[in-house]
């Protein structure tokens, strides 16, 4: 082989050897820029039911719980799927319980909370029993994840009881975990500094939209109360397409409005959205 051919093989052995570099950092990029497959989950479920042993009644009462809590089982980072765990562990079952494992979580809570049904005491006169067969406490806790990916978690809380009187609550609460910091995302995030003024007026103006009203004015005499009030509440989740909000039963409206929940398109927020936000990435998709 001449000189000249040599040297030109090794050049073009050189640039494919370059290529070939510069393809495989762009591929180990690609994998790392979202946490899409790195987190799993799984969920541990009771539903019970334990009738009461302190009745000064002849009508029966008892307690049904019922828990479906999904939580993350794995992670690359050990440390922050210990911090992840235990911050589903508090806003599901509160902070009393969020140094325990998630089965040692469910399991405390279950107990005390039928340990606390059992040490209700009942009477006819008390709680007015007038139905023969009985009635029934009920706890309906669960949570749902919304979003897991580009280094964020979206998850919502929800809580339905019973306990005697004219109706149940229910209640909705929505949190969005930054994975990089570990920190839960606030509204300035998406909204910037002066979120309350940025957000107030597409809220009112999603839910008079959603009550097929073209005047928000008018939501007052449906139940809403004053639109003046409704600003935004650090309660949401997000998705792949947008922001919800949840205000929960008396919040912004009278009880038999229920929960009302607000979708606002991330369209409509870019214009708050820098590029150093931890939702740029999700919002520009």
């Amino acid at each position: 082989m001449t000189y000249k051919l040599m040297k030109k093989v090794i050049n073009r052995y050189i640039v494919l050897n370059i290529m070939l570099l510069f393809f495989c950092a762009s591929c180990n990029w690609n994998k790392t820029k979202t946490a899409d497959d790195t987190i799993s989950f799984d969920t541990i479920r009771i539903d019970e039911v334990h009738p009461s042993e302190n009745i000064n009644s002849n009508v029966n009462i008892s307690c049904h719980l019922n828990i479906s809590f999904i939580y993350p089982d794995s992670y690359s980072d050990v440390d922050k799927l210990h911090k992840l765990q235990s911050a589903f562990i508090e806003r599901m079952f509160s902070m009393k319980y969020a140094g325990l494992s998630p089965r040692q979580a469910v399991d405390s809570f279950r107990t005390q909370y039928i340990k606390d049904f059992q040490g209700e005491k009942f009477s006819d006169e008390d709680y007015d029993l007038e139905d023969e067969s009985g009635f029934q406490y009920h706890l309906d806790l669960k949570n749902e994840i919304t979003y897991n990916g580009n280094n964020l978690i979206s998850f919502l809380v929800e809580n339905e009881i019973f306990e005697g009187g004219a109706h149940g609550a229910h209640s909705i609460c929505g949190y969005v975990i930054d994975l990089n910091t570990g920190e839960y995302i606030t509204e300035d995030s998406f909204a910037g500094t002066d979120y309350k003024k940025n957000l107030s007026e597409i809220i009112v103006k999603k839910i008079a939209e959603a009550n097929k009203v073209s005047d928000p004015k008018q939501l007052e005499d449906m139940g809403y109360n004053n639109i003046d009030d409704i600003v935004p509440n650090g309660n949401f989740t997000i998705d792949a397409e947008g922001i919800t909000y949840y205000f929960n039963e008396y919040e912004i409206a009278s009880y038999f409005i229920g929960i009302t929940k607000v979708f606002i398109p991330y369209e409509e927020l870019n214009i708050f959205i820098t590029d150093d936000n931890p939702i740029a990435a999700l919002a520009k998709l």
